[in-house]
């Protein structure tokens, strides 16, 4: 018998599906479909907060020199690379700094003669304590005082105008062999250093002292005259204002005061 088969196939059998269309071929996204899109995310910002912090921290220690100034040169640091938040702590740190700074300024000569003082009073205490006990002992000729003996090389054995700086000598009572004697001090006027003309002037006064002292005009006699005097920086530092005057034997010790020794 013949016949048409039925599109399902031959009676009894399941129908054949057709198969699926391929796929279309894959295509690249073109440069169009990127340009519209982005990708949010946290980008990390330079920040100078161990900058500014410290500026802060040093405007506000006053009792220490320039630290007040170094905090005020920081915090413009941080403040000029504009990393630094808040703004206001450097800008508070730049206020106090400037104030400290000023204040500083305003007490230095007090802070100066503070320290002066105390320097003299620690000098002084040291020379007196050479005193007490008797001993040569080494000393500042800053606090020699009328009466005080000692040796000092340096000084026996200058000549003429020459001058040399000695800044200690070796204190000893006067009953024992020794170079040199103070037996004058004379004070100088004034703020300012004088210069070493008006020093040389007051020095001559020792030469007129001098025969008052030993008895016996400066000319005519054995012993020659010296004088200790301030140098600009100890004027300066510790408020040296004392020529002392000093005799002594040019080329040996002597033994005792000079006093009234007619010779």
């Amino acid at each position: 018998m013949s016949g048409l088969t039925p599109p399902g196939g031959a009676f009894g059998e399941e129908p054949v599906s057709p198969p699926p269309p391929p796929p279309p071929p894959a295509t690249l996204p073109s440069f169009a479909s990127y340009a519209g899109s982005g990708v949010r995310g946290t980008v990390p910002v330079p920040t100078d907060r161990g900058l500014g912090w410290t500026g802060f921290g040093l405007a506000v220690i006053f009792c220490v020199p320039l630290l007040p100034l170094a905090g005020v040169v920081i915090a413009i640091i941080a403040l000029a690379r504009q990393h630094f938040r808040p703004r206001w702590v450097a800008v508070l740190a730049m206020a106090i700094g400037a104030a400290g700074t000023l204040l500083q300024v305003a007490m230095a000569p007090s802070v100066v003669e503070d320290l002066r003082e105390g320097a003299n009073e620690s000098i002084e205490q040291e020379t007196q304590e050479a005193r007490d006990s008797g001993e040569p002992r080494e000393v500042p000729t800053l606090k020699l005082r009328t009466g005080d003996c000692f040796n000092s090389t340096v000084l026996r054995e200058l000549s003429g105008s020459e001058a040399v700086e000695t800044e200690t000598v070796t204190l000893l009572p006067c009953d024992r062999p020794h170079d040199l004697e103070v037996f004058k001090v004379i004070e100088m006027p004034g703020d300012d250093f004088p210069g070493q003309r008006a020093i040389d002037q007051r020095g001559a006064r020792c030469v007129q002292a001098f025969e008052t002292f030993v008895g016996k005009p400066y000319g005519s006699s054995r012993y020659e005259v010296y004088y200790n005097f301030p140098t600009p920086r100890s004027w300066r530092l510790l408020g040296d204002r004392k020529v002392s005057c000093l005799a002594g034997h040019p080329r040996k010790q002597v033994t005792g005061t000079l006093a009234d020794r007619r010779r």
